[in-house]
């Protein structure tokens, strides 16, 4: 990861500049709101993206910063409505926004925060950008009803599973990229190899993330391991597990999804039942997949250092453990 960073350091250093540049606001309450959150130590992944894609896409002007600051935006009001939805206390090893500053202001600040993205998206004047983050803002609000809706049922299937995560992570990745390749005007066969790049990339950066949750300790992840079963959401380490287990072991994993309390016992309980039946080798395996999608689509580009960057960021995120 350090290696994509220094080749796009400088247009990282002014997208941290450009976003405190672009909240602009009278309200000084939603600035310390948004500052805590986008300092937290994110990776900026969707903003790097849209720099390197539009720099692999030949783009020599500037209006990708602005748009790499866009998205981030766009992700981080999704993330305090996540937070507030969830009921989460931890984030990035920091307390989240809503511990802090309560639910509603949460909630206010990342309707700010959609509404600002949208005001510095007409005022770039680029309507087929406007009309693809549009369309990414949907499908992640669907993605998210989705999740909801499928909260604690443990008949939730495969193909639910990979439906909510499209909607709700690999929708604003894809984004990402098509917005770098408008920008630097590639053939649609380029452009349509970006936006497939980014969907996969984004599939299977959730995958890391769900497997993550069952695999990881509470210092490294920076939030506590265990809380998709603590929030009830059935991934796919567990829906591959519910598919081979026996009935007393479905009716246990369904007992403890929909309990107020999951204590440290049930979570470890759950965890031998998702390694009995290879839940986590299962979900990895399909990452893996994913990636290496990703990395065929690159092939529709001459080599360079843009190119090579992206095929080590996917890299990254395979074997990430953040």
């Amino acid at each position: 990861m350090e290696t994509v960073t220094q080749l796009i350091a400088d247009d990282l250093a002014r997208l941290e500049s450009t976003i405190q540049k672009l909240i602009t606001t009278k309200i000084g309450f939603i600035k310390e709101i948004v500052n805590h959150i986008i300092r937290s130590g994110g990776k900026r992944v969707r903003p790097i993206l849209i720099m390197l894609t539009a720099r692999l896409c030949g783009y020599k002007g500037e209006k990708h910063i602005p748009y790499a600051a866009i998205i981030e935006f766009i992700h981080t009001a999704t993330l305090l409505h996540d937070d507030v939805v969830d009921n989460a206390q931890t984030r990035r090893g920091s307390s989240t926004a809503n511990t802090l500053w309560g639910n509603e202001p949460s909630v206010l600040v990342g309707d700010f925060l959609f509404s600002k993205s949208f005001e510095l998206m007409a005022h770039n004047g680029n309507e087929e950008i406007m009309r693809i983050m549009s369309e990414a803002t949907t499908s992640l609000a669907e993605g998210e009803i989705l999740e909801l809706l499928k909260t604690c049922d443990i008949d939730t299937t495969e193909e639910e599973y990979f439906e909510i995560i499209k909607n709700k992570t690999a929708s604003l990745f894809s984004a990402a990229c098509e917005v770098g390749a408008i920008l630097g005007r590639v053939n649609q066969t380029k452009r349509a190899a970006l936006r497939d790049f980014g969907y996969n990339l984004g599939m299977a950066f959730q995958l890391t993330d769900d497997v993550l949750d069952y695999t990881s300790y509470d210092a490294v992840l920076g939030k506590r391991v265990g809380t998709d079963l603590k929030e009830g959401k059935v991934t796919l380490p567990l829906i591959h597990a519910l598919v081979s287990s026996a009935e007393k072991e479905k009716d246990y994993i369904n007992t403890v999804i929909n309990n107020t309390k999951v204590t440290a016992r049930d979570f470890v309980r759950v965890g031998k039942i998702i390694k009995k039946y290879g839940g986590v080798e299962y979900t990895t395996n399909a990452t893996r997949q994913f990636i290496e999608k990703a990395k065929l689509n690159l092939q529709a580009f001459k080599p360079s250092a843009y190119k090579e960057s992206l095929a080590t960021l996917a890299d990254y995120i395979l074997g990430r453990e953040t």
